[in-house]
Formats: C-alpha cells, structure tokens, sequence
C-alpha cells in the first residue's frame, strides 16, 4: 500500500460549496482549503476512477484531511474495524472494469463500526456506496467518542435522519423521506458549529441544530443485513 499527495477532487469542491457557503453567512464557517472557481458535474460513479490513483488506498495531511480508498486487502488502512468480525462480514476486495476497487461487506444482522483515527470538532465527509438486497442502515458518525455518544447522519430504507446519541438516547434534529438507493452513491454531511446538514447525491435532504460538541473520531456506522460496498470516504477539517 503506498501513499499519495492528497488533492481537492473535484467532488469534495462541491460538497465544499453545497455545504459551507449556504451557511457561511449565518455561522461563519470556512472550509480549511481554498475553493476553486469551477466545480465538477460529473457522476458519482466515475469520480472516484478519475479523480484517485487505483493502486493507493489513502492519504492524509496534518491538518486532519483524509482521503480513503480500498487497499489490496480487507480493513488494510485508517478506516479501521473497530466493531464487528471481519470473518462473519465476508470482506472481500473487488475491482470493476475501470480497475477501481471496493470493499464488500456482508451483513448478517449485527452492527458494525469502522473510525478513523484522530479527533476533529468541525468536518464534511462523503462517502460513496452501493447496496446490495440490504435491508438496515448506513450511518456517516462524527464526534464520536463511544457507542453511547456520537453525532450521525443516517440513510435507511424509509428516511435519512440527522441525530445525536447521548448517553444512549436518541435526539432526532431532522428527518425526511428517503430511500436508500440501489445504485452507487453519495452520502454527505457537514458539522459546523451548530449547524448540521446531510446530502444524498448532492441533494440537500437534512437540515439540523443541536449544541457544539466536543471533537471525535469519524467514521461509519453499518447495521442490517444484506451487502453494502464501499469505494472511497473522505473527512475534511473544516474552521468556523
């Protein structure tokens, strides 16, 4: 596994301007890197192919920027397996015709946990995906600290939700109608101060409020049963 000089793809510049500068007037929030003056249009599926070298399966910088790809083997880089067996997952290495790899996980009705590591207080991430006859929840965590305390944004078969677990209790800031998609695609959220949003695909579904918390690891949250196939997740460190 080799590392790679990390760049602004084209798509973290538009999580950056879908996110940041919708807000920027009400909190202040900056991103930690400049904003270019285009942004790509292209699909969620060829973006990681173009914009990220096959053979690397992830970069960081020291101001808290990761950019995350599959390795030649299963949990073989920073998005660590933190909850769950990876014999039970079936985790296995695919690469499609454009030789871009995924990880493929299995799901058999238990939760499973994969954290960066580092902590971060403000931050956007997306992450790409695809399901397979699933039935469960993919979560995007942040402020993580343990499984009873954590910020989220959820996707289900029936609604996309932003919330808190605090103390192990559930606060619900906003939730939508939504479906989970059966094609690739991208989940997206945003903390920024105490302003909270989530995007599927680009297009903003979530809107949420809640009390600044303390920095946490990022990561994600998988529950169900079914196969969920990961292809790149990205955390940026954002400044208010």
């Amino acid at each position: 596994m080799k590392n790679s000089k990390f760049n602004i793809s084209p798509m973290t510049s538009f999580v950056l301007v879908l996110f940041l500068a919708g807000i920027s007037s009400s909190c202040g929030t900056k991103s930690s890197h400049k904003e270019p003056d285009e942004h790509a249009k292209d699909s969620v599926h060829n973006e990681a192919a173009e914009d990220h070298p096959h053979d690397q399966s992830a970069s960081a910088t020291s101001s808290g920027n990761i950019m995350w790809m599959p390795g030649d083997k299963p949990f073989d880089g920073p998005l660590k397996l933190v909850k769950g067996g990876a014999q039970k997952l079936d985790a296995s290495i695919t690469t499609d015709n454009g030789g871009v790899k995924t990880l493929s996980l299995t799901l058999s009705g238990s939760q499973v946990v994969l954290l960066f590591d580092g902590l971060l207080e403000n931050i956007g991430s997306n992450l790409q995906f695809k399901t397979e006859e699933f039935q469960g929840k993919v979560v995007m965590v942040h402020h993580y600290i343990d499984e009873s305390n954590y910020d989220y944004l959820s996707l289900s078969n029936t609604s996309m939700q932003l919330g808190r677990i605090e103390n192990g209790k559930d606060n619900v800031l906003d939730k939508k109608d939504e479906k989970m998609p059966v094609y690739w695609a991208k989940l997206t959220v945003s903390a920024a101060g105490e302003h909270y949003k989530g995007s599927l695909n680009d297009k903003l579904v979530n809107h949420g409020h809640g009390e600044t918390r303390p920095a946490g690891r990022v990561g994600l949250l998988l529950e169900g049963r079914g196969k969920v196939m990961l292809k790149m997740m990205e955390v940026i460190k954002l400044t208010e």
